[in-house]
């Protein structure tokens, strides 16, 4: 897709405004009434995923993040993941930890973490068209401790902690 063809897409499922920060497009909006911003163009980076059942098939995806923070914030963070990955030159899959991409940013999460997103009452977003399938990944905010425990234990463990404590991952402010 075209940048023009990923923001139609974005478009058809969420009201956005697009802007450039730190000179990438970004998608502006708001998903369950929080602020919430979105790559447009991050799709086009090839990082080596396909489907199991048709390899000739690329998995590609836009980086959504959602929370009590400016909308400019979260736009400096799904930009800040889309370059550490394309840096790291790794697959953006569910399950990726980023750490200290989210540093510098005013809030009190530091780290990232990549998963399936939970923010849309009719599952994630995809598209498909010939050779490729693209969708979204959330970009979840981590502190220290809760990075920490994703890193030692694993997401699971973390998942439940997050759970069982309550923790709304969406504010972007909670304290270590």
């Amino acid at each position: 897709m075209t940048a023009d063809q990923i923001a139609a897409w974005l478009g058809s499922f969420m009201d956005i405004e697009l802007t450039l920060i730190d000179a990438s497009a970004i998608a502006l909006t708001s998903i369950n009434d929080r602020p919430a911003a979105c790559t447009v163009g991050f799709s086009q980076v090839d990082t080596g995923l396909s489907l199991d059942d048709d390899p000739t098939t690329a998995v590609r995806c836009e980086i959504v993040a959602a929370g009590v923070v400016d909308k400019h914030t979260l736009g400096r963070a799904v930009v800040a993941a889309a370059r550490e990955i394309e840096t790291l030159g790794v697959p953006a899959q569910p399950g990726m930890l980023l750490e200290g991409v989210l540093g510098g940013l005013g809030a009190d999460v530091r780290h990232g973490w990549l998963r399936e997103p939970e923010l849309f009452d009719r599952g994630t977003p995809l598209n498909r068209e010939p050779g490729q399938l693209t969708l979204l990944l959330e970009l979840v905010g981590l502190t220290d401790e809760e990075f920490d425990i994703a890193r030692d234990q694993g997401l699971d463990v973390l998942s439940r902690r997050l759970r069982r404590r309550g923790t709304d991952v969406g504010q972007w402010n909670r304290g270590a």
